[in-house]
């Protein structure tokens, strides 16, 4: 069997047996994969410090045909999330993302774009950007790459142009003109459209006033969790210490 070498980033490890880990990692060509990492809990590990959670790596595995689960050959680190995680709103946020990537990203699906969200969310951490603004980025643009989060610019029941203010319609889950809208609707300040808006921008570049980012969260909270049934584990954690610090 041939070694596939890839560039990949770390989003979650458990432990597995004595000695070993189970690493869920993301990669921009293969999408989503699952490994075991023989021998990576024992003390003079050859992996070291590479299966960090977030840690941006370049790793080798081996895969055998019709298995889901990869036999992981080598890891180099390219770049750890450690001082960025340090600071424990910036390491919470990171958990956070991370759930939210292994939530939908697909396994075995190319994933360039999501990869690159990712990549760039945690370049913007190690930087000092602020994390509630990383974490709203990351949050809507997920979404948008999943095809979950519904157009800014067009009406979804009529398809005609959408005029300020924007108006969400929780039953239609989408945003809607004014001659749609139902009593399910309510309208959202311009100062949340034109922050939606500035997502085009790279992340290190993004911000707002804390008041505007939370509602853009509270709205792709309620997309979310119609999509899927239910909330993310580490979202009341995040909530607690975003409220905290």
């Amino acid at each position: 069997m041939k070694i596939e070498r890839t560039e990949a980033i770390v989003l979650h490890t458990f432990a597995a047996r004595e000695r070993d880990k189970m690493v869920i990692f993301l990669t921009p060509d293969h999408g989503k994969r699952k490994g075991w990492a023989y021998g990576a809990r024992a003390i003079r590990s050859r992996f070291g410090a590479s299966l960090e959670p977030l840690a941006k790596v370049r790793i080798g595995y081996l895969e055998k045909e019709n298995d889901e689960v990869v036999r992981i050959e080598s890891v180099d680190l390219i770049r750890s999330l450690f001082p960025a995680q340090q600071n424990l709103v910036s390491s919470v946020a990171a958990t956070y993302i991370a759930e939210l990537v292994d939530t939908f990203a697909q396994a075995n699906d190319p994933a360039e774009l999501i990869y690159r969200l990712l990549d760039r969310s945690c370049e913007a951490l190690l930087e000092g950007a602020p994390p509630l603004a990383v974490v709203t980025y990351a949050e809507i643009w997920m979404l948008r790459l999943a095809g979950i989060f519904p157009s800014t610019r067009d009406c979804m029941q009529c398809g005609e142009p959408l005029g300020r203010p924007l108006r969400f319609d929780e039953k239609l889950e989408g945003f809607v003109c004014t001659h749609c809208a139902g009593r399910d609707a309510y309208l959202l300040s311009n100062d949340i459209a034109d922050t939606i808006a500035l997502m085009q921008r790279p992340v290190r570049e993004f911000n707002a006033a804390p008041d505007v980012l939370l509602e853009i969260r509270g709205l792709a909270g309620t997309v979310r969790r119609n999509f899927l049934g239910h909330e993310l584990k580490s979202f009341e954690v995040l909530a607690s210490v975003l409220g905290t610090a």
